[in-house]
């Protein structure tokens, strides 16, 4: 079972973090590449363009799941954090539904979209654009699977089913950086308190 975990975890990692990073990596080559064949020899390369907007599209439709799961993308808590705990897990399991709702709306329909693509290629290295925009699927099931696992955990919070560990976990996952940074300073201040004692 921890082999499979480790499998899995690897899969996620390679989808969510290595894969855009190798996308960022390509494009920023491509693009400097582009930038000294266009000023130092003057000879602009035709392919550059193409590489660099597929890199690009790669990296944030894939990164955008890891942001998903590491919940760093900008979120606006001035109401969401003067709720009392059931009243944020009420919040989060609404909003997730509306999101939930929206994706199992448009997953058929983009597939379909994506599937009939085919027949359009790239202007230079002529792929097909169902390729370029392949990362949209997995994108959706990614997403999809993180907001109904926060649901989960959102119904067990409001209905108290799952006891303080649910509550914790909730919490734990919707700390922004700053609750982080202040709680960190304050174990720090009661590490130095405990030092001087």
């Amino acid at each position: 079972m921890d082999g499979m975990k480790k499998i899995g975890k690897f899969l996620q990692n390679c989808v969510e973090l290595y894969i855009p990073i190798a996308a960022f990596l390509i494009m920023f080559s491509v693009f400097v590449i582009q930038i000294v064949a266009r000023y130092v020899f003057k000879n602009p390369v035709q392919w550059a363009y193409e590489v660099t907007v597929m890199g690009y599209l790669w990296m944030v439709v894939l990164g955008a799941c890891y942001a998903y799961r590491d919940r760093s993308h900008v979120t606006f808590t001035l109401v969401y954090d003067s709720l009392s705990v059931k009243g944020k897990a009420i919040c989060g399991f609404l909003g997730n539904l509306l999101m939930a709702v929206a994706f199992i709306a448009m997953f058929v329909p983009a597939c379909q979209m994506i599937g009939q693509m085919k027949i359009q290629v790239t202007s230079v290295f002529k792929i097909g654009l169902n390729i370029v925009y392949l990362p949209f699927i997995p994108f959706m099931i990614i997403i999809l699977l993180y907001i109904l696992y926060d649901m989960w955990l959102e119904v067990m919070v409001f209905t108290g089913i799952g006891g303080e560990a649910a509550v914790k976990k909730m919490l734990d996952g919707t700390k922004n950086e700053t609750q982080e940074a202040i709680e960190a300073a304050m174990e720090q201040e009661k590490g130095k308190e405990a030092g001087k004692s």
